[in-house]
This record gives C-alpha cells, structure tokens and sequence, in this order.
C-alpha cells in the first residue's frame, strides 16, 4: 500500500514529464506574450460589449439584466477559450514524440505509459488554468457591478475546469491513436464539437423543462446541463434532490469529469502498451465499472426528474441503452480483427469469456455484454435502493441492448472475415453503424412526420432506435421484438463470418496473400 501511494505520487505530484513540458512552454517571450494578448482581447471585448448596452435612461431592472447579460458573455468568452484551446494543447503531444522516435527511448525508462500520459495532461491542464485565472480581472468586474456573485463565478470556473480536463485527456488520447498531428487534431476538434452538441441537446431538453434560465424561483433540473460549458452561467448554482437530499450538481460533474480522464489515460495507455500488458485489463475493469455508477447516477428511479412523469421502467430502459451508445467510437477495435496489425487484433477464436479483459477479439462480444449487464445493474441497483425497484417492462429494453449490440458485432466480424484486414473492416463497420443507427433519423424526419407519441406503424419502425424515442408503453413492446430480431440476425451473420474465415484460412496455407501468415 506505501508503494502505490508513492507511485501515485510520484506520478501526478513530482512528474519530470510535466516539469519538462512546462518549462519548455513557458521559455523565452512566446508564453508571456500570449498571455498577454489573451488577458487584452478579454479587457477589451468586455469593454465593447458594457458601452454599448448601457446607458444613463436605464431603469433598475433593465440595468440589472444588461449586467447580468454582460456576465453571460464574459462566461461565454471562457467557455469558448476552453473548447478552442485545450484540445490543441494536448493533442498532438503524443504524435509529435512519435515522429522524434522518441517515445521508445521513454519506454525504455522503468516508468509505464501512465507516468508519460499524465505528465502530458498534467503540463496542457495547468496552462488552461493559468489562462482561467488570468481571466479573474474580467469576472470580478462582474461580481462588482452586481451582475453575479461570487458563489456564481466559483462554481462556473469549476465546471470549466471540469470541461477542459474532460477536453485535454480525451485530445491525448485521441493523439495516440492518431498518425500525424494534423489528424491529432481534427479528431480532437471534432470530438468537442460532437460532445458540445450532444450535451447542449440534453442540458436543454432536461433542464428548461422547469423553467431554467428564466430567472423564476427554483434551481432544481438534471445534472445533464452541468456537462456543456455554454450553460455554465447558468447551471452553477443547480442541484438534483435524491431521496430527501438537494446535491449540488458540481459534485457529479467534477466525478464524472474526473471517470473521464481516468479512462482516456487508460485508453491511451493501452494504445501505447505492447501485447499483454496490464493497462488493457485495468481499462476494461474501470470501463465496466465506471458503466455501472454511470448507470446508477442516471437512473431515473434513484433521481427524481424535474417535469417528468413517464413510465420509470420506460426511461430506465431508454437512458439505459443511449448510455451504452457511448461504446459506439470504440466498437471498431474491440470486434474487427486482422493480421496488419498489433498481435492483440489478430483472430484467436470465436466466442472466449476468458479473452473478456485481454483485448483480444474472441472476448469482444462477452465484453460488449457485460458493458450492457453493468449500465443496467447500475441502474435497477440504484434505483431499488431508493426504493423504486424496476420491473419486467425493464427487462424488454435489456434485450434490446444485447439484441442491438449482437448484430453490430456480428458485422464486425463478417467484415473482418471478408475483407483484406482489420483497418478496412473497421472503417467499413463504422460506416454501416452510421448508415443504419444515426442517418435514418434525419432522413426519416424529413419525409415522414415524427409523431413518436403514436404506436402505429410507419418507415420509422425500420431505424433500430426509433424504439428509443417515446415513453408509449408500446414501444417498449417493439424494443423487445426488434432486439429479439437483431440479435439472431446478428447470430447467423456472426456464423457465416467464421465459415468464411476458416475457408481463407484453409485456402492460404503455405502463402502470406490477403495478410495472412504463412503456415508452419
């Protein structure tokens, strides 16, 4: 136990990375000036912006609201610093020691991948928190003139930071998978754009049901509108009740902030391990259990949701299965195999419990479902001990998920098997994920009314998550036989993939055509 606690300090405490990393960035007159430069377009925007919307015929009322909207701006300027920067602070970070070749000789040091992903994320987040802090001047001018109080810019600096780790661990990751740093940051870019979309959509489908940013009475809403940095402003100072209790939304924005990080350093770690290595089972540990407090967190039988009053089986099972969505960017390397690659992609069987932790693909279905067991027993945990238990109607949205998550890997696998290795099987599974899970719904909503409230039936039902979409009772009924129907479709794809497998197989003994070893 004295070991790891020096271990862990040495490694987030006292990291030469992180020494290395900020003395180089702050060397010479490129630091100073760009902060410099950063603090003077803050000073003068904010400037601009309380001339131009003030003035001595303002009523009190009128004068409060341009004051509360200059607060509003200020806080979106931050914001928009946060997505703009931290990604590119990160990014390439691991690309670029790669093209030194430099990383073998850090490896080669008895420290594991953690000590050098860390240093990097430790050296890009204290930049965006010096740059945070830098900005004080420009809020306290807020407080001053009573547009905010300081309990509002606290809690609004703490989501930010929340959201720039989020961004800065998930650019490194992104930057180990990447070749070449401008792909780096494109993908890293387009991660932020992706995720502030995605929470934009809930923080305000969850949040202004009860009137949030009105300036009415009440701060309860869903800790879903913490998760977007644009709603800082006004998500700071929100709580959600559990049981009898108002928690403040900081707190599950700071954990989930910091379950992010955790596993994107062990994502990225595993990236950079070699076969076998410890980081791919710690990955795949955390993963499964960081689900299942996700699961938990989010269970609408353990939290109460402002403005609802739906069936809670119903939402249980409907947030249960976008939350496992979340596996939707890594679907590709933990089902497709090939021989180009790293030995862990090559194929090693069909179906292995056993291979569940190595990342390897016979343990790729078996890891799938228990992502799924884990989300769902997060939930009906949860939501029993708040003694809500969930019911059968539940169960319906379970094997929709196991159903839905079948087919999908049966397509990896057939692609794996068919074509000539395992890049090209992923691109083409994450193609036919697209086509058939995301680009129905725009296609659909342009053609076809989107009435969800009804169950009757129309080109909708043809989309596999069209199920997801009310809270009828009697969709939960269609979940049950599209999911029923996925997963034995995917069943006798899965089987025609290790036919056609074995036959490439028997056919390229002797000979390494279409990447496959020779025979011994």
């Amino acid at each position: 136990m004295t070991g790891w606690i020096r271990e862990q300090a040495r490694t987030y405490l006292d990291n030469a990375q992180t020494t290395r990393d900020y003395r180089s960035s702050m060397r010479g007159n490129k630091g100073p000036l760009v902060f410099g430069l950063y603090l003077l377009a803050l000073v003068i925007a904010a400037l601009l912006f309380y001339s131009m919307n003030t003035s001595s015929q303002m009523s009190v009322v009128q004068a409060q609201n341009t004051l509360r909207d200059f607060y509003r701006m200020v806080m979106g300027m931050l914001a928009a610093m946060v997505a703009l920067i931290t990604p590119a602070l990160s990014a390439t970070s691991i690309v670029q020691e790669r093209q030194r070749r430099s990383l073998d000789l850090v490896f080669s040091a008895p420290v594991p991948p953690k000590y050098l992903l860390v240093g990097k994320m430790l050296s890009a987040y204290r930049y965006t928190w010096m740059l945070l802090i830098l900005s004080l001047p420009v809020t306290a001018a807020s407080v001053v003139l009573g547009g905010a109080s300081w309990s509002d810019v606290l809690g609004a600096y703490v989501l930010l930071s929340c959201h720039a780790l989020i961004f800065t661990s998930v650019a490194l990751f992104l930057g180990t998978l990447a070749p070449k740093p401008v792909s780096a940051i494109l993908w890293a870019y387009g991660f932020v754009i992706l995720y502030c979309s995605v929470t934009a959509m809930l923080g305000i489908a969850t949040a202004f049901s009860r009137g949030f940013g009105s300036g009415g009475a009440g701060l309860e809403a869903s800790w879903l509108a913490t998760l977007n940095p644009f709603l800082v402003m006004e998500s700071s100072s929100t709580y959600t009740t559990i049981g009898t209790t108002e928690v403040p939304n900081l707190f599950f924005t700071l954990v989930f902030s910091l379950l992010v990080s955790k596993m994107a350093l062990l994502a990225g770690g595993a990236v950079l391990s070699p076969y076998g290595g410890k980081e791919v089972f710690g990955l795949r540990i955390h993963g499964l259990l960081y689900l299942a407090g996700l699961g938990a967190i989010a269970s609408p039988g353990a939290m109460r949701i402002p403005g609802t009053s739906a069936d809670t089986d119903i939402l249980a099972g409907m947030v249960m299965n976008w939350i496992v969505l979340l596996l939707f960017p890594v679907l590709p390397f933990i089902t497709c195999y090939g021989y180009e690659g790293e030995r862990r992609y090559w194929p090693n069987g069909f179906i292995s419990i056993r291979r569940i932790f190595d990342g390897t693909p016979a343990g790729g279905l078996p890891f799938l479902l228990a992502c799924v067991l884990a989300v769902a027993g997060g939930m009906a945990g949860a939501s029993s001990y708040a003694g809500s238990p969930l019911g059968v109607t539940f169960l319906k949205y379970v094997v929709f998920a196991v159903g839905f998550w079948i087919f999908f890997w049966s397509v990896g696998r057939l692609a794996s098997s068919a074509l000539l290795g395992s890049k090209t099987a992923r691109t083409s599974q994450f193609c036919v994920f697209v086509v058939l899970a995301l680009l129905p719904a725009p296609f659909l909503a342009s053609i076809v009314p989107s009435d969800f409230a009804k169950a009757y039936v129309s080109l909708w039902d043809f989309w596999p998550l069209h199920v997801l979409m009310s809270t009828d009772p009697a969709y939960s009924t269609k979940a049950l036989v599209v999911g029923g129907a996925m997963g034995v479709i995917g069943l006798g794809l899965a089987l025609v993939s290790e036919i056609s497998l074995k036959r490439r197989l028997q056919g390229s003994r002797g000979n390494t055509k279409h990447g496959l070893p020779t025979a011994a």
